[in-house]
């Protein structure tokens, strides 16, 4: 146990169980953690809740925000909040002492921008390996048991399409192929086509993409800019199941998709959904030693 911790005052808003999961490991270590947002949650045995979100701020050293962020209208996922938590909110803001640390998998460039202007330290870790890569394997696995769910055939000898071959999208196409699914991967760079025809999946320009996607049983999506739009989405499969598991703002349009019939589901979050447990070991692994480290070193990440 690090003694940094011991006494540090750590407030955890919004989030899910993985959040849960968190405050119990860090207190185990010695900090005084509260949860806000979590008055829904079935299982409350032990915690220490908080209802007053500006006076818990206040006194916290460190902030942590879950893994899915905050959105650019300052919203933070909350599903057991009995109502909307907004982190972009005047009274907050201005509750935050400077030096705080507040940690989360994404903020708003706007937002980010304020809380450095009032010498606040902002810690983001969605796109850190150590988070982002062991989160990528509970991902896929969600991913494709959602396709499975809807669909009525096998991912065997399935023509599936993943569009992107970074850590998620990488692990997903590896996994589909292993699963013996004919796999076409689609990606920008010259050099990445090389690794996906070498790993025995088909390389696909994502330029060509919209020449291509008529062939796709079902489409996933890691690019969290919008690929799938119209002119490509008119081409597809009306049959075609797309599964957009790209950070926000994801990388379909879905009002088109909508329009035409083709079953389109976002899917954020997903570890914390299909692993929790899982992905709540990866932030107790992680958290404690980004927060020593920080504290000690005074770094912005």
């Amino acid at each position: 146990m690090d003694v940094i911790l011991l006494g540090l005052n750590i407030l955890i808003i919004g989030g899910d169980r993985r959040e849960v999961e968190l405050y119990f490991h860090l207190k185990g270590i010695g900090a005084n953690v509260y949860l806000y947002g979590f008055e829904n949650y079935p299982f409350l045995e032990g915690v220490t809740l908080t209802d007053n979100l500006v006076e818990s701020i206040k006194i916290s050293q460190v902030i942590v925000i879950p893994l899915t962020g905050i959105e650019e209208n300052g919203e933070v996922y909350a599903p057991f909040s009995a109502n909307k938590i907004f982190f972009n909110e005047k009274k907050v803001l201005n509750a935050i002492n400077p030096q705080t640390l507040v940690i989360a998998g994404y903020i708003c460039p706007t937002l980010k921008v304020m809380l450095l202007q009032n010498n606040v330290r902002v810690c983001e870790t969605r796109d850190m390996d150590e988070v982002s890569i062991p989160n990528a394997i509970p991902t896929a696995e969600g991913a494709i048991q959602e396709a499975m769910a809807n669909t009525d055939f096998t991912i065997y000898n399935s023509s599936s399409f993943v569009l992107g071959f970074g850590r998620c999208g990488a692990i997903l196409a590896k996994t589909l192929k292993a699963m013996a699914a004919d796999v076409t991967v689609a990606v920008r760079r010259k050099e990445v086509l090389a690794w996906i025809e070498a790993f025995g999946m088909n390389p696909l320009p994502l330029s060509r993409l919209k020449e291509e996607i008529y062939k796709a049983d079902i489409i996933f999506n890691t690019i969290p800019v919008i690929v799938l739009n119209a002119e490509v989405l008119y081409r597809a499969n009306k049959s075609t199941l797309i599964i957009d598991i790209a950070t926000h703002p994801g990388g379909v349009d879905f009002a088109v998709a909508e329009r035409l019939k083709i079953k389109a589901i976002s899917l954020p979050g997903l570890p914390g959904k299909v692993a929790p447990s899982t992905a709540a070991q990866i932030l107790c692994k992680v958290y404690p030693d980004l927060i020593v480290s920080y504290l000690k070193r005074g770094e912005k990440y």
